[in-house]
């Protein structure tokens, strides 16, 4: 019935365990951006524009070092260590949001996500390209996309509940314990899968 609207093509096991593990950091990611402004302001004290001129510390701070970090990236023998690497810096990230205490922190855990970022990301789209097939390249990068996408909407349309429900201090312990474990499920993969 639905033939053609999805690639009949299936991952490899790399490339699976790739999806996978990103599409929960993207949800894990996906949780608390929607409510960033909200947090700022009920939880850190800040107003609107304090929300938009922190949140902009992030990723300008991962643009600027994805180009700094780029080349000596290259020259990591192992590449997915440096993802798990950025999990787990990822992970504090959460835990300095759950222990929020002024704009000030608030400034440098936005600085610290940057970090995280510039490690990780480079190194995840390196390590998903090198188990891409010449011929299937757009099935398989568009599988991970459309993970990416769903896990993003799905994120946002439970966290509101749980923020609600549970408030933001537990949603940021959870998000950072998941966090930590995918690093270290990275970490502890056999080399050769990745």
């Amino acid at each position: 019935m639905f033939t053609g609207m999805f690639p009949p093509r299936r991952l490899n096991k790399s490339l699976r365990i790739l999806v996978s593990v990103n599409t929960a950091m993207v949800f894990i990611v996906a949780m608390f951006s929607p409510f960033y402004a909200v947090f700022v302001k009920e939880v850190a004290g800040g107003d609107l524009a304090i929300a938009g001129l922190s949140w902009a510390v992030y990723p300008i701070v991962a643009g600027a070092l994805i180009f700094l970090f780029s080349q000596w990236e290259m020259k990591v023998k192992e590449q997915e260590l440096l993802l798990a690497v950025g999990y787990f810096i990822r992970g504090l990230v959460f835990l300095s949001y759950a222990f929020m205490g002024s704009i000030a922190q608030l400034i440098l855990t936005q600085v610290l996500w940057g970090i995280g970022s510039a490690l990780g990301v480079p190194a995840f789209d390196a390590t998903y390209g090198k188990h891409t097939t010449r011929e299937g390249s757009i099935a398989e990068w568009g599988q991970w996309e459309g993970m990416a996408y769903i896990a993003t909407g799905l994120a946002a349309l439970v966290s509101g509940f749980l923020i609600q429900w549970v408030g933001y201090f537990w949603l940021f312990i959870a998000m950072a314990a998941a966090s930590v474990f995918l690093a270290i499920y990275i970490w502890l993969l056999p080399r050769e899968l990745l």
